[in-house]
């Protein structure tokens, strides 16, 4: 039986039904709820970021345009009344076409939305690490959400077969719109797959997908490492990882060698980092700023400048070179950006030998 929510006012101890439909109390979809979804997309769910909204596709205009906290996309397909089988059909047809759709597509539609970039969504709607932003795949996996005032029940039955059999990550969002004699408005909510289960789902498809990342990018590092040693023995103690970096010890405890690798960039880094008992005074600082009085002179000997991070915001210090046309992603190209970061690596180690082996 098709999932129906009834609401009731509590009156002189009795219950009495509330049943104003939003069609009788004058308020819309294009008018009234699609704007309240837009100011509170929780509304939505918790792992829900609004990133666009009538963005044409093949099929037509979506409605709405989300994205979770991994970087899949969620196609919101929204019906003022009860949703019929006719939905899914729709929804399905936008998630075959946005599937193609890349970062360099998605942005522009992110940013006329919301006036800022999808990786400033992401940080401030879930509360990202700058190294968590570095790790998303984005639109590795597409999520439906059908969003209504009721649902017919062949179109439950279409969703829960998908969902359970076929591991489809597909929702139906019931919405409830009442009035009460007073008139104070209510909107209630419910789904038919619980939201605990569509969880477990996408972190079960995740962990595919960081298995698969860990097992890449392992790879780039057993390639890199055996480049590296055969023309220096920095890292010849070093064993592969399944990490978007490798670390090196340099001599002096608390600073590393590392190199990193990432979606939108690769990099060479001396990182400073002595300890959590280190912190007042914090060594990483003084140490930092030791090394920046011979700034000139370190960048005059590795051939380039340098990007100098204090980060006064956190414990660590890091001075690093980043090359933003590399990325993990770009494996057919994996010989010459390992040979470009190993060259870059050793001078960088060079240039800094002698000031590191000065420090306190």
């Amino acid at each position: 039986m098709a999932t129906e929510i009834k609401l009731w006012q509590v009156e002189g101890g009795k219950l009495v039904p509330s049943e104003i439909s939003m069609a009788e109390a004058k308020r819309t979809e294009v008018n009234d709820l699609e704007k309240w979804i837009k100011s509170n997309s929780e509304i939505l769910g918790n792992d829900i970021a609004l990133i666009g909204e009538q963005i044409m596709t093949k099929r037509g205009p979506l409605d709405f345009l989300g994205i979770d906290r991994s970087g899949n996309l969620v196609i919101i397909e929204l019906k003022r009344d009860k949703l019929h089988r006719e939905a899914l059909a729709q929804a399905i047809d936008y998630a075959s076409d946005l599937s193609s759709w890349d970062y360099d597509k998605l942005n522009p539609e992110c940013e006329k939305f919301t006036g800022k970039s999808i990786y400033d969504v992401l940080r401030e709607n879930f509360d990202l690490e700058e190294s968590s932003l570095e790790e998303i795949s984005f639109n590795n996996a597409q999520k439906i959400l059908l969003v209504g005032t009721g649902v017919d029940e062949s179109l439950q039955r279409m969703v829960e077969w998908l969902s359970d059999k076929y591991d489809i990550s597909i929702n139906v969002l019931i919405l409830k719109y009442t009035k009460t004699k007073r008139g104070d408005e209510i909107l209630a909510r419910t789904t038919i797959i619980p939201e605990e289960v569509e969880q477990e789902k996408m972190q079960k498809h995740q962990k595919k997908i960081y298995a698969e990342k860990n097992n890449v990018r392992k790879e780039f590092w057993e390639q890199l490492l055996e480049k590296i040693n055969k023309k220096s023995k920095l890292f010849s103690r070093i064993s592969p990882s399944v990490n978007h970096w490798i670390s090196a010890g340099s001599g002096k405890s608390g600073i590393t060698y590392n190199f990193v690798i990432l979606n939108s960039y690769a990099g060479c880094e001396l990182y400073l980092d002595r300890g959590k008992d280190y912190l007042d005074p914090n060594v990483n600082k003084i140490r930092f700023d030791k090394l920046l009085e011979n700034k000139q002179e370190i960048e005059d000997k590795f051939g380039k400048p340098l990007d100098w991070e204090r980060l006064d915001e956190k414990r660590a210090s890091r001075i690093a070179i980043r090359f933003p046309n590399m990325s993990l992603n770009d494996k057919d190209h994996w010989g010459d950006i390992q040979e470009e970061l190993v060259e870059h690596m050793i001078k960088l180690e060079s240039a800094f030998r002698k000031y590191i082996g000065e420090l306190e």
